[in-house]
């Protein structure tokens, strides 16, 4: 028999004080799965990404409920606001902690510690706690009370630098990248904690700095200068061994593919594919290496054929010679792809305030305990009386309590 779809983390319980993309997509990636995942934010400070209405501009008072961003990563989750700052409401997070098997934070360094709410602490109440920090730069080192976001960690770790076009500066993603890299070490890190509770009975805690593990993906420029005493240069959409490798236009407007050719053989499926056109002959582009050191001759070649194709038309002739080809696609074409609905690349997912719209789905998909989706992103609050009656036993006139207190609420201030 299998697991029901999602079940295979059922009975892991994770209380949830991330915020923005890295962490929440890490909390995102265990509820899929099943965990149950328990947001807490304040009506203070919810999660920014609760605001993040692009590409509407959203004025509605509940526009917090509404945001894009949030649903996309909230779904499955179940919220809680909780003011760690006042005693009781650190109280109760210290119940919901000897309860819980796992507490994700991606705060700056000291943000816990300053709480009172630093592993040691939690630890005592809970031996078999694991808890995941993920600072931007990690606890040690004269960086480490720095706040840091995707789009800062990316330059400081040597990726902007490598990005960009030879006779320009560095260029960042269009996506705060590291982020969600940083999201699945710290899945993974609390996967493998969880694996190792099972044998020792003890939990650990982790760090999972957002900055390193963006430097480790850069291993090739690293030891290019520890080998060769190089500094790598920007070099655009170039490749460091095969030509012609590029983003070509094609017929249309804004319409373009992207073209890979490793070696000969490729070179030959090519030059067949286009037609043999003359150019291709050039015994400048006899071989591997001259088309590499002509490259600049040979991409101009490359544009002025590629603009006479339609660009799906001559990425499928391509990938069916054996070429690395893709369309560069909108995300409307995302939408659109055959392929991706095929796969089901898109989960549709409706809530009642931002209405039904279609997210990415997991990309991660175990065939005997696939992903499921169990329900839509919380409510700022909406379930604070849930996770305080059910775990914690507390009655409805304390709730109340706790409201008139600004411990909890469902609104944001």
């Amino acid at each position: 028999m299998t697991a029901a779809p999602g079940a295979i983390l059922g009975g892991v319980r994770v209380l949830d004080l991330t915020h923005a993309w890295a962490g929440p997509f890490a909390t995102q990636l265990l509820a899929d799965y099943g965990a149950e995942v328990i947001k807490i934010e304040t009506c203070d400070r919810p999660d920014m990404l609760r605001f993040s209405t692009w590409p509407t501009n959203e004025t509605r008072p509940d526009a917090y409920n509404r945001g894009g961003w949030f649903q996309y990563l909230g779904r499955n989750k179940l919220s809680l606001t909780l003011d760690l700052k006042q005693a009781q409401g650190q109280d109760l997070f210290k119940r919901l902690v000897g309860q819980s098997d796992v507490v994700i934070e991606n705060f700056s360094a000291s943000v816990m510690r300053r709480l009172g709410l630093d592993y040691a602490v939690l630890q005592a109440v809970n031996p078999r706690l694991i808890m995941i920090s993920m600072p931007g730069y990690g606890t040690v080192g004269p960086y480490r009370d720095f706040v840091a976001f995707g789009e800062m960690i990316e330059p400081f770790a040597g990726l902007s630098e490598l990005t960009g076009y030879a006779d320009g500066g560095p260029l960042r993603l269009a996506v705060a990248y590291p982020d969600p890299v940083a999201g699945f070490h710290a899945a993974l890190a609390t996967l493998l904690a969880l694996r190792q509770r099972r044998q020792s009975g003890q939990g650990q805690h982790i760090h999972i700095p957002h900055r390193e593990p963006i430097t480790r993906m850069l291993g090739a420029a690293v030891l290019d200068y520890t080998v060769n005493g190089r500094t790598l240069c920007r070099i655009g959409n170039r490749h460091r061994a095969w030509a012609p490798h590029g983003c070509y236009p094609c017929r249309g407007p804004d319409s373009w593919i992207t073209i890979a050719v490793r070696h000969d053989a490729e070179w030959t499926a090519l030059r067949r594919v286009l037609g043999e056109p003359a150019w291709t002959h050039d015994p400048r582009f006899a071989n591997s290496l001259k088309r590499w050191k002509h490259a600049d001759l040979l991409d101009q070649f490359m544009m002025a054929t590629t603009q006479l194709w339609e660009a799906t038309a001559l990425a499928m002739r391509l990938c069916a010679a054996g070429i690395p080809a893709g369309v560069v696609q909108t995300n409307r074409d995302l939408l659109g792809d055959a392929h991706l609905r095929t796969r089901q690349a898109f989960w549709v997912i409706a809530h009642r305030l931002a209405g039904t719209h279609p997210y990415p789905a997991p990309s991660i998909r175990l065939a005997e305990t696939p992903p499921g989706l169990m329900r839509p992103a919380p409510n700022l609050g909406e379930h604070n009386t849930d996770v305080l009656t059910r775990l914690l036993g507390l009655s409805p006139a304390e709730i109340q309590d706790l409201e008139a207190k600004g411990v909890i609420g469902t609104a944001a201030r």
